[in-house]
């Protein structure tokens, strides 16, 4: 008796385990905040570009972009957070010094997985989830170390 509990208690964790694994498994809350983001070849938008502070959805509008997030981070163990106007200037200039950064995406399933996924959280999602506190935060396209972000939106959070 004791051998079936065991069995069935490790293939209830591995069924937990398993589903827990799969793709796009979390919706946004409701009332939850979210930021729409619009990715064109030369353009990055924010919808809205203003936010309050706390759990944010960042969704990504067009299928199969990638756009880049920036945030201060001036040395190793400080934690990243919001950018100064000069930050900001300097990353429109390909200068990221000071700066973490990061990115969304959601490249790497087919059209299909994107679709079955379409405003989920997860590998194929489109909904990314970041917590921020006041200031003001970029996103941009193109490579800021090579020749330069093509564009920069600039989401501002309010307290």
């Amino acid at each position: 008796m004791r051998r079936y509990w065991t069995r069935l208690s490790l293939l209830v964790v591995l069924n937990v385990a398993v589903a827990a694994c799969g793709r796009g498994q979390a919706t946004i809350p409701p009332g939850g905040q979210q930021v729409h983001v619009s990715v064109t070849e030369s353009e990055v938008r924010l919808d809205p570009a203003t936010i309050r502070a706390g759990d944010l959805y960042i969704v990504l509008d067009t299928p199969g972009s990638v756009v880049g997030f920036a945030q201060r981070k001036r040395t190793a163990a400080e934690t990243p957070g919001p950018l100064t106007d000069d930050d900001l200037e300097r990353l429109a200039l390909g200068d990221t010094e000071g700066t973490a950064i990061g990115g969304f995406d959601d490249v790497g399933c087919s059209a299909d997985q994107r679709a079955e996924d379409r405003g989920q959280m997860g590998y194929c999602g489109n909904v990314f989830r970041e917590t921020l506190t006041p200031g003001k935060y970029a996103f941009f396209l193109g490579d800021p170390e090579g020749e330069g972000p093509r564009s920069v939106a600039v989401l501002e959070v309010l307290p």
